[in-house]
Formats: C-alpha cells, structure tokens, sequence
C-alpha cells in the first residue's frame, strides 16, 4: 500500500512539471508573435517615410495650433517726394508786470498786432488759432524765501500760411509788429492734401508686397498662393521741422528772413499674407 502511493505521488509531480514546462513554451511563442507584429509596424511606419521614386513629396500647407494654414507675410511699401503747399507757423507773445492786469493788457495789445499783420499778408482768421494762454506768476529767491515779484502772460497762436513765398515776410512784419513782446517758436511745412497720392502710393506698396512674396517663395520652393489678408499701416503724416523750431526772440533784421519749404516724404505701408502651397 505504500508503494502504491508513493507512486502516484511520484506521477503527480512529473506531471505538473510537464504541465509548467508548458506554459512556458507558450509564453515564449506569444512573445515572439508580438515582438514579431511590432517589429513589422516599426518596418512599415518606417517604410512610410522614405521618399517614393521621383523624389520628395510635393508641399503641404503648415498647419498651426489654431488650424490655420502657414504663409508667406511680407510687407509693401509706396513713397513719393512733393513740394509742401502749406506752412504752418507757431507764433506768440510774452509780457510780463508787476500785476496780472497789466501783463494780460500788454500781452493783448502786442497779440492785436500781430493778429493784424498777418490778416494784412492775405491771411484768414480760419487759419489762425489759439494754441494757449497761460498766466503764471514770477517769483524771486533771496536768502531762501520767495518772493512774488509779477506776473507773466502768454499767448500762443497757430498759423496757416498757403502762400509759401511769403513765409519770411510773414515771420519779419508779425515779429515787428509785436516788438519785443513776440515769440516765433517754430514752423513747419506740411502737404493739406494727400488723398491725390493715395491711390498710387497703395498700388505700389502692394506690388512690392507682391513681388517680395514671389521671392520668398521661390527661395523656399513653394509656390505663391493668394493673398490671405492685407492691412495698411497708414501713411504718414509729411511734416518737415525747419531750423526755426527752437524757440528765438523777435528782434530788427534788415533782410527778410530766408525761410524755404524743401521737398516732403509721403509713405504708405501695408503688411500682407499670402498662402502657399
């Protein structure tokens, strides 16, 4: 009886050796089936990328995050020298009094004066405007303290002269017309019209645009799709600041001011974006 069990044992663990020896035959075949199927996706993923005869693949749009499509963004730009048709003098007077009444009276008179010589040179009261007036007191430091010793009165005006020959002239008469109370504290010329150069100064901004674009394009070997968007900067205002900008003091001449207009830069810029493909 003993035997006998002593040999089933013995069968019993042949066979769960027998049974384990199996398992793991069949987990090393799984493995290499599956190591087998990645090792192709890898192959063939590779595969994909490689070029097919004939070269590389034609371009395709970039895609940003936002999903809109990757261009060519260039801008343009359209300029033009012109003669200015218009000057524009900032004139005042200074007085200054022990009390405010008189520096304003004197302040005024002298203003009147200047006021009226202008109108005289064929100036409009339309073209003559009132910049500022300021009254401010004047005051003196003696063994640290002030004193008020007056006041100061100033009266600023802004003039449109059309007729740029009689700049100079304009500029002596209102000097001398206010004496010693006048203030030229700058001129400078401008264009009032620019709408006649708009339309030429925006084709030609676009064109380079356009042929900037072309270049591009041609450089990265793409081909130059449409125009996607354009936005015009604005053209710029011409203004051209003459040596008179710095304030000077009225004082006698005995020739007419030289005073000269130059030539002016109109400009007009437009970014652009086309697509590419």
């Amino acid at each position: 009886m003993t035997r006998v069990r002593g040999l089933v044992l013995g069968l019993g663990v042949i066979f769960s050796v027998i049974l384990l020896l199996g398992c793991e035959s069949t987990e090393n075949e799984v493995d290499r089936s599956l190591g087998s199927q990645v090792s192709s996706s890898v192959a063939s993923a590779a595969i994909s990328r490689i070029p097919s005869e004939g070269g590389m693949s034609e371009p395709q749009h970039q895609m940003f995050s936002d999903g809109s499509q990757g261009g060519i963004s260039v801008s343009g730009s359209g300029s033009i020298s012109v003669e200015p048709d218009l000057a524009i003098l900032n004139i005042g007077v200074e007085a200054t009094g022990k009390t405010v009444s008189f520096a304003r009276s004197e302040a005024a008179s002298a203003m009147d004066s200047v006021v009226s010589s202008l109108k005289k040179e064929g100036i409009l009261t339309k073209d003559i405007q009132t910049q500022q007036l300021t009254i401010y007191p004047r005051y003196d430091y003696q063994t640290n303290k002030q004193v008020l010793i007056g006041y100061s009165v100033t009266n600023t005006a802004r003039v449109k002269v059309r007729d740029l020959s009689k700049v100079g002239k304009i500029v002596d008469n209102a000097a001398a017309s206010g004496g010693d109370y006048v203030r030229i504290n700058g001129i400078s010329f401008n264009v009032e019209d620019t709408d006649q150069y708009m339309e030429s100064l925006r084709k030609q901004a676009v064109q380079e645009a356009q042929i900037k674009a072309e270049e591009y394009a041609d450089s990265a070997g793409v081909k130059l799709g449409s125009l996607r968007s354009l936005t015009e900067v604005g053209a710029q205002s011409p203004h051209m600041p003459s040596a008179m900008d710095n304030q000077m003091r009225a004082m006698s001449v005995p020739m007419e001011s030289p005073i000269s207009g130059g030539e002016l830069q109109i400009t007009v810029t437009v970014f652009t974006v086309f697509n590419i493909y």
